[in-house]
C-alpha cells in the first residue's frame, strides 16, 4: 500500500512469475504434459502460465494423475492470487490522495517583532481543502535520571491551525517566544539537541467526499534561520491567482537572525 504504482506493478509481475517458475519445476520433474516435448522448460513453463492464469490454448494438458494434481493445485493459487491482486490493486488506487506539497525548507525569520518559525503548504489538485487542519510537533532527546535518554514531543501553537478552504497556498507560522522549545536556539544547538519537527496535515478532500492525510518532517539541516520565502502568488491581468510551483522551495537570505533576539 505505501508503493508507488511502478515497484507495485513490478512487485506483482515478480511474483507471478516465481510461482510459474515454481509449478513449472514441479511439472518439469513430474512429467505427464501432452503436448510438450519431453526436457522441454520452456514448454512446461508456459502450460504453468496459462493454468495459473485460467486461459488453458488446449494443445498442452495433463495426462497423469501427478500433472493432475499439480495442474489442480496451481488453478487453486491461480484463483486466490488473481482475487489478493485485483484487491490490492483497487485498494491501491482507489485510495484518495492528499497531493499537499511541503517546501523543503523551514525558515525562521521576524516576523512582526518576534522570530517566527515558518513552512508552506500548496495544494496541487485543482480543487478544494474544506476543514483543513495543520498540527506541528517538535521532538527533543532529554536525558533522564538513569543516564538514559528521552525523546520528548511538544506540540507547537501555530498562528492559524484550522482553514474552512485550502485552495492554493497556506503559510503555516509558530511565533517563537520564551515558552516555545526553539526559543534562545541557534542551528547548532537545535541539532544538538535532537530536534525534529512533525508536520501533520487532515482535511476533506472536495471531489472525493474523503478524508486525506499528509505529513513532513524536518531536521536541522532542513532549518534555514535569517531566510524568506521567495513569493510565488502571482495574479494576471484578468485577476486570476496562480502559484509558481518553480520556486516554490527557494528562499532569499535576510539580516542574520539569533532566535533569541528580541
Amino acid at each position: 500500500m505505501t508503493l508507488d504504482l511502478a515497484r507495485l506493478l513490478v512487485a506483482l509481475a515478480a511474483a507471478f512469475l516465481a510461482i510459474n517458475l515454481v509449478f513449472a519445476a514441479l511439472y518439469f520433474a513430474v512429467g505427464g504434459l501432452a503436448g510438450v516435448r519431453a526436457g522441454t522448460f520452456f514448454g512446461d513453463f508456459f502450460f504453468s502460465v496459462q493454468t495459473l492464469s485460467t486461459t488453458g490454448f488446449g494443445a498442452v494438458y495433463p495426462v497423469s494423475l501427478a500433472a493432475n494434481f499439480v495442474a489442480a493445485a496451481e488453478m487453486l493459487l491461480g484463483l486466490l492470487s488473481t482475487a489478493l491482486a485485483t484487491g490490492v490493486l483497487f485498494a491501491r488506487l482507489s485510495r484518495p490522495r492528499a497531493r499537499v506539497l511541503f517546501s523543503r525548507a523551514v525558515i525562521i525569520r521576524h516576523y512582526r517583532g518576534a522570530p517566527t518559525l515558518m513552512f508552506r503548504l500548496a495544494n496541487e489538485r485543482r480543487n478544494q481543502i474544506l476543514e483543513a487542519r495543520v498540527t506541528v510537533t517538535v521532538t527533543y532527546d532529554e536525558a533522564d535520571d538513569t543516564g538514559g535518554t528521552l525523546r520528548r514531543l511538544i506540540p507547537l501553537k501555530l498562528e492559524r491551525d484550522v482553514t474552512p478552504v485550502f485552495a492554493l497556498s497556506w503559510l503555516v507560522m509558530h511565533r517563537i517566544g520564551e515558552d516555545s522549545p526553539l526559543w534562545g536556539k541557534d542551528l547548532a544547538a537545535i541539532a544538538a539537541a535532537g530536534n525534529v519537527i512533525i508536520c501533520s496535515f487532515t482535511g476533506l478532500d472536495d471531489t472525493l467526499n474523503a478524508p486525506i492525510y499528509a505529513r513532513y518532517v524536518y531536521g536541522a539541516e532542513d532549518l534555514r534561520i535569517g531566510h524568506q520565502f521567495v513569493d510565488i502568488i502571482e495574479r494576471s491581468a484578468g485577476g486570476e491567482i496562480s502559484i509558481d510551483y518553480g520556486k516554490f522551495h527557494e528562499t532569499v537570505e535576510e539580516e542574520g537572525l539569533a532566535v533569541g533576539d528580541e
